[in-house]
């Protein structure tokens, strides 16, 4: 649910230094962009460590939030609520001490509208609305992709989601930037996630399909030609509940191919560069309970990558965990017309190279 032009722009989630140029947009003011040619990389072991700690953090429900801050038993702390106006979307993600962080889009470097009438979200016509914002400052670097979905006929059915990536830190646009911490998240919040269905089904079991979206970290092995590479992902999710056992599963991947965009760090010339690929990885999501309230999470993903498997690699590592919640809105037949949440996962190849996801998906209800 994110724009499509983040290459230049995710080297930020590095720790790099970032050739800023200012623009002035359509309505006399500035934006910052990124000029991904001049780039120098300081510590991707910040970027990593704060992917893979995200991609085991037990999703938190009001909204659903899946992010590297969590608490003893594993559950994150961060809390993250969407405001939209019927074109503009706010996020405010909300720490255990109190202390914010505001995503509006607003911000945005990057932005698209369509409309749509995918099975994400059953129903009328619906409007999807993409953005991709930048916030670029010595102290600390924000980067979001985020996205909206509303019914044409009724601005107030609306869903949001998206992942952040925070960097803090110290002189981080000089040259020699001291980074600190690396926060990245990810959450969906709408009107009809905040209470509970008001009854699910007790018998029968129900299909789920729809967009999975986020952002990755991979550090390559030593068989690796990359030393680093992030980026953003699409996928389709799948998921199947029954609801006579109260148990829900499914997988991002399984049905066609991961998109992936972003950026690449050679690992003989040091150079990044764009890419845009697909991947055959599965991210298959355990075997969860489906509480009273419609909530589910449990920490079981495993990652299937049959691209490693092909040149001799075997996964050595792997874990991650995932979550979510049922609409309160139900279809004709009865069952929530959409699941929605969070997922991570993180995983070690046999030569030493390190992968981790972390995103949001939006599932609707399949005929």
């Amino acid at each position: 649910m994110h724009g499509k032009h983040l290459a230049a722009a995710l080297v930020a989630t590095l720790g790099l230094t970032l050739s800023l140029v200012s623009c002035s947009g359509g309505g006399g003011g500035s934006k910052m962009t990124l000029d991904a040619n001049d780039v120098r990389a300081t510590d991707p072991g910040k970027m990593a460590q704060g992917a893979s700690r995200a991609a085991t953090s037990l999703p938190y429900f009001g909204s659903v939030t899946q992010s590297t801050n969590r608490d003893a038993n594993g559950v994150t702390t961060d809390r993250a609520g969407a405001a939209f106006d019927g074109s503009g979307l706010t996020v405010t993600v909300t720490h255990a001490d109190s202390s914010t962080l505001t995503i509006d889009t607003a911000d945005a470097v990057d932005s698209e509208s369509s409309r749509d009438t995918s099975t994400h979200v059953p129903g009328a016509s619906r409007t999807w609305r993409t953005w991709s914002t930048l916030n670029a400052s010595g102290r600390s670097l924000t980067l979001t992709g985020l996205g909206v979905t509303s019914a044409n006929e009724d601005p107030s059915d609306w869903l949001a989601g998206g992942y952040w990536l925070h960097i803090a830190g110290e002189n981080l646009l000089a040259s020699a930037p001291t980074v600190t911490s690396a926060d990245i998240g990810a959450f969906v919040d709408g009107p009809e996630l905040r209470s509970p269905p008001s009854n699910l089904p007790g018998t029968g079991t129900a299909s789920y399909e729809g967009l999975a979206s986020g952002a990755f970290y991979s550090r390559g092995g030593t068989t690796s030609p990359w030393r680093n590479a992030t980026g953003d992902f699409d996928a389709i999710a799948t998921l199947t509940a029954d609801f006579g056992d109260n148990t829900i599963r499914g997988c991002v991947g399984c049905k066609g191919d991961i998109q992936v965009t972003g950026v690449s760090q050679d690992s003989v010339t040091g150079e990044w560069s764009a890419i845009t690929d697909t991947s055959d990885v599965q991210i298959r999501l355990g075997t969860a309970q489906i509480d009273s309230d419609g909530t589910f999470r449990v920490q079981d993903v495993t990652t299937l990558r049959p691209e490693a498997l092909r040149v001799g690699l075997t996964t050595t590592e792997e874990t991650g965990s995932w979550g979510g919640r049922f609409s309160n809105i139900p279809v004709t037949t009865g069952e929530p017309r959409l699941a929605a949440g969070t997922f991570g996962s993180t995983s070690t190849l046999s030569d030493g190279g390190e992968r981790s996801y972390v995103g949001m998906f939006v599932a609707g209800k399949q005929q």
